[in-house]
């Protein structure tokens, strides 16, 4: 899990805005249309994807999407693919491989950091950005959503603060057309919880079901809340089915920004605007 202290460029979606890999936070959004900008201090939370000196157990670093050619040892190729070595397995249609058995399995770093049921991640270490391809399906008699990634970060202020957790994410188009088991009812499901000294338990602050489009480019999918100082925050990524389906849902960045309180040494007891 990393975390760093920038200046942060709000800039508000309306609604899943399409976007490529994340831009620069300090770059100047003032032209774009239906946004307003304000600076804050603050942590932001993200995955460590591609880091391949605290790759998870049970993955593997390859040159190829098929598992021919291993990385180099102690090497940081500009690309690569992340493959599990072993997990649950599912059918996966293939334009060039006809329909091989594939697995799925997650990546986890630590116990509140992790992305459920990936089945490969291709990396760009020159543009520093990824792809993470994850697998869900129907489940149960009603369609439970899959909980697919989760942060962890704690509000650091001396009053109620800003958290915002975003998803960048797409369908793997080229699953839905080999296979046509993808359908628009499928939609992620946002969730922020929080706990303190004086509540332990996580407890659910907000939600937000937010559909994906067939077609439809890397979109960011957010959520926003204002929480007490010192309070743990938990951002949750859901993938919810309609009946019967299932889907590969394309991660590129999950994210969870905190508002932190950077004193002013000149007016004590105060944060820097």
């Amino acid at each position: 899990m990393q975390s760093l202290i920038r200046k942060l460029a709000l800039v508000s979606l309306l609604g899943a805005t399409a976007c490529g890999a994340p831009s620069d936070v300090n770059g100047d959004v003032s032209g774009e249309t239906g946004t307003t900008e304000q600076e804050i201090n603050g942590t932001e939370v993200t995955l460590p994807m591609c880091d391949l000196s605290n790759l998870p157990s049970g993955w593997s670093c390859w040159l190829d999407y098929n598992k021919q050619q291993a990385c180099p040892t102690g090497q940081t190729p500009a690309t690569f693919w992340l493959r599990p070595n072993t997990g649950s397995e599912y059918v996966r249609a293939d334009a060039n491989f006809g329909r091989p058995q594939v697995k799925v399995w997650s990546l986890s770093w630590g116990v509140y950091s992790f992305l459920s049921r990936g089945q490969s991640v291709f990396c760009n270490s020159t543009n520093n950005t990824y792809q993470a391809s994850t697998w869900s399906r129907y489940t149960g008699t009603t369609g439970t959503p899959q909980r697919q990634a989760m942060l962890v970060s704690v509000v650091d202020h001396i009053r109620p603060a800003l958290v915002r957790g975003t998803a960048f994410a797409a369908y793997d188009e080229f699953y839905c057309a080999t296979t046509g088991g993808c359908t628009d009812a499928t939609s992620l499901i946002l969730v922020l919880n929080k706990k303190d000294a004086a509540n332990p338990t996580w407890t659910e602050v907000t939600r937000k079901e937010l559909p994906i489009a067939r077609g439809a480019p890397v979109g960011a999918f957010e959520i926003e809340a204002t929480l007490d100082p010192w309070t743990e925050v938990n951002f949750e990524v859901y993938v919810k089915n309609s009946f019967n389906s299932i889907s590969e849902i394309l991660f590129h960045d999950v994210r969870l920004f905190t508002e932190k309180c950077i004193p002013d040494m000149t007016n004590p007891g105060q944060c820097l605007p």
